[in-house]
């Protein structure tokens, strides 16, 4: 029996780990943005085959007529020349139905899965649980649910302050996420989508003593210039730096206390 045989068979018995994963690893937040490559792709879907492939054979042997024979599927993996073909061609239908009842249960436990961890939050918890979105977690605020006690639904709006180059030197832009958009490269990001966004040149900064007028007075600011235009769009590979800040709903009292203080990013 050829090599390229028994690797196919291995193939189709580590599949519904590989659609377990697919299925877990779905959604804006799941999106994976770092290249994986096949090899990686495998190797992190050998522990959910394995237990799909035993609990389907504890199944099979105690709730059907069946019995799945380890022996023979240890002959197909090694390329044992004294396999008995004729057991083979009699069991050929039943393995294809076996091996897509199983897959179709992989999609469903995958989806249960990734339900129940975000629903309880486990990959805030558990960095093994995280999913390959990271964007996700900072621009969410999950990133310091735990670190800082943030809760994100608390969250009204999220500051972007971002540093970039221009002919009149280093600039900031300052402007409330919208929207953003991921990449395979650039560290997973490709563009944010702000708005009401508004830039100064970074050198023009405030004395340690003069008063800020806080993100939301901006305008009261001769050093701030607005943007027209209802949405603008940050490449990453224009990004020298980037400032994240969570905005919490307050009251219209503890609002207007947070505009009079010096909060980072909003000088």
């Amino acid at each position: 029996m050829s090599l390229v045989f028994s690797s196919l068979f291995l193939f189709i018995l580590i599949s519904p780990g590989l659609i377990f994963r697919f299925s877990y690893l779905q959604g804006t937040y799941a999106k994976l943005t770092f290249k994986v490559s096949a090899v990686e792709e495998i190797f992190w879907a050998l522990i959910p085959a394995l237990f799909l492939q035993l609990a389907a054979i504890l199944v099979v042997d105690h709730v059907t007529p069946y019995e799945v024979r380890l022996e023979v599927i240890y002959q197909l993996i090694t390329s044992n020349d004294a396999l008995d073909f004729f057991v083979i061609e009699q069991s050929l239908l039943p393995f294809l139905i076996y091996i897509a009842l199983l897959l179709l249960a992989s999609v469903f436990f995958g989806v249960v899965a990734r339900r129940l961890v975000r629903r309880y939050r486990l990959d805030l918890h558990t960095k093994f649980l995280r999913f390959g979105n990271e964007w996700h977690y900072l621009f969410s605020g999950e990133a310091f649910y735990l670190s800082k006690n943030i809760n994100p639904s608390s969250i009204a709006f999220i500051q972007i302050d971002v540093v970039m180059g221009s002919s009149e030197g280093d600039m900031i832009y300052s402007g409330i996420l919208e929207d953003y958009y991921l990449s395979r490269d650039n560290n997973g990001l490709d563009r944010l989508y702000l708005t009401n966004v508004y830039r100064r040149l970074l050198k023009n900064d405030l004395d340690a003593d003069a008063p800020n007028v806080g993100f939301l007075n901006r305008h009261l600011d001769d050093r701030y210039y607005a943007m027209p235009g209802d949405l603008f769009v940050v490449t990453y590979d224009d990004i020298k730096n980037l400032n994240v800040t969570y905005m919490i709903e307050m009251t219209d009292t503890e609002l207007a206390e947070a505009n009079e203080k010096d909060e980072p990013g909003t000088k």
